[in-house]
């Protein structure tokens, strides 16, 4: 027989389970062109929080950035085919600043990068916001912004990652892909996908049209982290393609250090480090056994060692020689990246 106090347990035991594990903040405003995804882009963010137990907030006037307070509820901000530069005033501008440099983290799609263009980059509409861009990663370049239509080309992960183990390579796509040779793009971004050489409007191959990015992201001094894909134009996307639901949901679980569906679980504690802060020797446990290499970046996201796997039971590091400051300690292995920040005495 259940006792009160069994079944009160059982009842806290299942609200709690039934509580969505974060919150992130669907945004879609626009002051330039207007995509009109916003409906289908939700509902997709909507059925992948119901399967990854997560929230969404939709926010299409910026209301949401009104406060810090109010933005620091979210694990992730989503700037999902924004575009312009007069959605956000002042203070919410502000607000965001402060929410990613608190460790926050930034998303984009697609026209995102048409959103608060770069002062470097070309064409109009640049300049009030580069912090904004910057951040981003990248500004669009203008006449021409973009290949003619949706061609077909082939896109080809890079690299090993959480954000892209769940893509084809190649990726064979039809999509609005975009340039960034006359716009901006910010060289600390690490790429995750890239498209072959495409044709311009002007029917041949220019300069802009060479191999590049679709897909990066970057970690933070602060912290935070930033991810953003230029795939995304057609309503197409968020209705029927699985391999860029994927994509946006492994970024999403990526950003907010969440975990995969049941049957597709990352290890989230891919290793331990100490001591910190360090003077001389880290100590590394718990390295994967399939582990490919092993770097460290300074704060800039510069690498300053970096450690081949030719040794596998590599359990010491000598950072003697780095100078005082924030560090990353990244680990590579198979599908899976993984850092760790510590200081250097």
């Amino acid at each position: 027989m259940k006792t009160p106090f069994t079944l009160l347990f059982a009842l806290l035991i299942h609200l709690a389970l039934a509580q969505p594990a974060f919150r992130i903040l669907h945004y879609t405003e626009t002051s330039g062109f207007d995509h009109n995804t916003r409906q289908n882009s939700l509902a997709m963010f909507q059925t992948m929080g119901s399967k990854n137990n997560f929230m969404v907030d939709d926010d299409q006037t910026g209301d949401a950035f009104n406060t810090l307070t109010g933005l620091s509820e979210y694990a992730a901000v989503v700037f999902a085919n924004t575009s312009g530069d007069a959605i956000l005033d002042s203070l919410q501008r502000a607000n965001l600043e402060a929410y990613v440099q608190q460790g926050g983290s930034l998303m984009g799609i697609h026209s995102a990068s048409d959103t608060y263009r770069h002062s470097s980059a070309n064409g109009s509409n640049t300049g009030s916001w580069d912090w904004y861009a910057e951040t981003l990663g990248a500004s669009v370049q203008a006449k021409p912004h973009h290949v003619t239509g949706t061609p077909t080309y082939e896109m080809t992960v890079i690299g090993f990652n959480e954000i892209t183990e769940n893509l084809p390579s190649p990726w064979i796509k039809a999509e609005e892909y975009y340039y960034w040779g006359n716009g901006y793009y910010n060289s600390d971004n690490v790429p995750l996908l890239k498209v072959e050489a495409t044709v311009g409007p002007n029917g041949q191959t220019n300069p802009y049209d060479s191999i590049r990015p679709m897909a990066w992201y970057r970690v933070l001094p602060e912290g935070g982290t930033v991810f953003y894909t230029a795939l995304g134009h057609d309503n197409s996307n968020y209705t029927g393609d699985t391999a860029f639901h994927n994509l946006i949901r492994d970024a999403i679980l990526w950003a907010t250090d969440g975990s995969l569906s049941k049957g597709n679980r990352f290890d989230k504690k891919l290793f331990d480090l100490y001591p910190i802060p360090v003077d001389e020797e880290l100590i590394l446990e718990n390295l994967p056994k399939d582990w490919v290499n092993v770097e460290i970046l300074n704060s800039s996201g510069v690498r300053v060692m970096l450690i081949n796997k030719y040794d596998k039971d590599l359990r010491i590091l000598n950072v003697g020689q780095l100078s005082s400051g924030d560090y990353f300690l990244v680990v590579t292995a198979p599908r899976q990246v993984k850092r760790i920040r510590f200081v250097k005495n």
